[in-house]
């Protein structure tokens, strides 16, 4: 003769009210971890951001300063008749600022398009972190509210 188990006697019962307690605790924490971990995130560029609001910063002023030179050769280039050789480095002189020139208005674009990608990084870890923390409230929410039903 065989004996039938009954699984589900076998097994101790658990009210709805603990069963949703232990899932809560499972829960908090992970919700917690989540939400630090997208705020380090958002900090993180936030540093960034300012890194890179630097970086184009000191590019503009770099760029200011490259323009001024070249300002200042091409007036003293235009000032009054010079001797053929002097003529020629002057003239160099005044392609090289002139180079120079656009080479930092290029790094001055690019330093400006950093900035940009990098103020849209912020702005994903910022709702990032606001997404996490409603979880983390409608979580604490729900546990408040089933202590309310105990």
């Amino acid at each position: 003769m065989r004996r039938h188990i009954n699984v589900e006697s076998d097994i101790p019962e658990v009210s709805d009210t603990e069963a949703l307690q232990k899932t809560f605790a499972l829960l908090l924490p992970i919700r917690r971890q989540r939400l630090n971990r997208s705020e380090r995130a958002q900090r993180e560029q936030e540093r960034a951001l300012q890194a890179a609001d630097s970086q184009s910063a000191a590019a503009q002023q770099q760029l200011a300063r490259h323009q001024q030179h070249y300002q200042q050769l091409r007036d003293s280039f235009a000032a009054g008749l010079q001797q053929q050789e002097n003529l020629r480095q002057e003239l160099h002189q005044e392609r090289q600022a002139g180079e120079a020139v656009l080479g930092q208005k290029r790094e001055l674009i690019n330093c400006q398009q950093q900035q940009s990608d990098q103020q849209q990084r912020l702005s994903e870890a910022q709702q990032e972190t606001r997404s996490r923390q409603r979880e983390l409230e409608k979580l604490e929410y729900l546990m408040q509210e089933s202590e309310g039903l105990q």
